[in-house]
């Protein structure tokens, strides 16, 4: 075999280095098309692969930052370096369409930055995540951050506050669905101790568009009145909240709500004529049984919420009724709507609930509601057992 003859790159000719060349030939939409598989810091290391890929990454609209650490020992990227780095060379006149950041250890000059980046690039959707379990309540935002004519889907679950201003109108009109997890709402300059008119807050009523609020594990601090006024809110679910706030609603399209925390909720309502589905979870020990005015608390919600069709409540919702029967005795069931009631846990309840005079309690205002019971495995027996009752 004869030796085989090596070709210099350069006595190439240009076309034939084209021709070869097979990566420069792909278009931008494919190249970024792959920038969806990884994140955007590898993207950015992609720009070795070819000069024409130098610039490429630059006008990329889906954004995914993923950090473990503030120094990626694969990489060997310091992010709080790369963050700033990255917004100031790529290509300021491209928008942007999604960021998704997502960190166990964010700084918050790094997270005003992408927020500001973002409210002023046209973005439709943020999701800005903080991973660790380790509270640390390291300093605050201000909630005029968010500000955008474009800004569609905003999810942020931070342990950081959101510092509002009574007096602030929050206006995103675009905006149709808004999570907040772990966030804590203080109001700032703190209002005066005997001032209840500034200690109370309505954040949403200058969101046309909004159809959905979760607010999840989120704390409400120094706020007496939390007022949601929305005529588009479809869908809302408050769920682990710390406070000691009184929730006002006004909404007259919502179709579904979910409660989930400590029985002492205090809830008025001003137009919910289109409800169908409500889901209330409580959560019940030994120390509540001398406080039979939680029971009245719980009451008073569910008749805010008597429009609804379809009722889910948990089993701590059932001790509460069982063990005050006065106080039930003395107020009437005010569901006479509904059409399904579920009883919803995932372990089998104490046999001294007993299931069946808080039944009697629903039925008495709605006699054809359909009960089902969701209890783990033994669910299916369950409601076979709830059903002949």
């Amino acid at each position: 075999m004869g030796r085989r003859k090596s070709i210099k790159l350069s006595n190439m000719a240009p076309e034939d280095l084209n021709d070869d060349d097979r990566i420069s030939r792909l278009h931008d939409d494919l190249i970024h098309h792959i920038y969806l598989f990884m994140d955007t810091r590898f993207a950015v290391q992609t720009s070795l692969l070819s000069r024409r890929w130098r610039e490429t990454w630059k006008s990329y609209r889906f954004l995914n930052f993923k950090i473990e650490r503030p120094i990626d020992h694969k990489t060997g990227i310091k992010f709080p370096n790369f963050i700033h780095r990255f917004f100031s060379d790529r290509d300021h006149k491209s928008e942007i369409t999604t960021i998704d950041f997502q960190s166990n250890s964010i700084k918050l000059s790094n997270l005003k930055e992408t927020i500001i980046y973002a409210m002023s690039h046209r973005t439709q959707k943020v999701n800005i995540e903080f991973l660790s379990d380790k509270l640390t309540r390291r300093g605050g935002l201000d909630i005029s951050l968010f500000r955008s004519q474009f800004l569609q889907d905003l999810h942020l679950s931070i342990d950081f506050e959101l510092m509002i201003s009574p007096s602030l109108t929050w206006d995103l009109p675009s905006l149709t669905s808004l999570n907040l997890e772990g966030v804590t709402f203080t109001l700032n300059p703190p209002p005066p101790p005997t001032d209840s008119k500034c200690k109370s807050i309505d954040l949403f009523s200058h969101f046309p568009n909004l159809k959905t609020l979760v607010l999840i594990g989120c704390r409400l601090s120094n706020i007496d009145t939390f007022i949601i006024t929305s005529n588009s809110l479809h869908n809302l679910s408050l769920i682990d909240l710390n406070h000691n706030s009184e929730f006002i609603l006004t909404a007259p399209n919502l179709s579904s709500f979910t409660y989930h925390g400590m029985a002492c909720f205090s809830l008025s309502v001003k137009n919910l004529d289109s409800l169908q589905t409500a889901n209330f979870h409580t959560i019940y020990y030994r120390a509540l049984q001398k406080q039979p005015e939680l029971v009245e608390l719980m009451i008073k919600a569910f008749e805010q919420l008597h429009k609804a069709k379809f009722l889910a409540i948990n089993s701590d919702v059932v001790r509460f009724l069982s063990v005050f029967p006065e106080v039930v005795e003395r107020r009437r069931c005010p569901f006479r709507s509904l059409t399904s009631l579920t009883l919803v846990e995932h372990r089998l309840p104490p046999s001294s609930i007993v299931f069946s005079d808080v039944i009697d309690y629903f039925r008495s205002s709605s006699p054809g509601v359909k009960v089902n019971v969701e209890i783990g495995v033994a669910a299916s027996w369950k409601i076979r057992w709830v059903d002949c009752l």
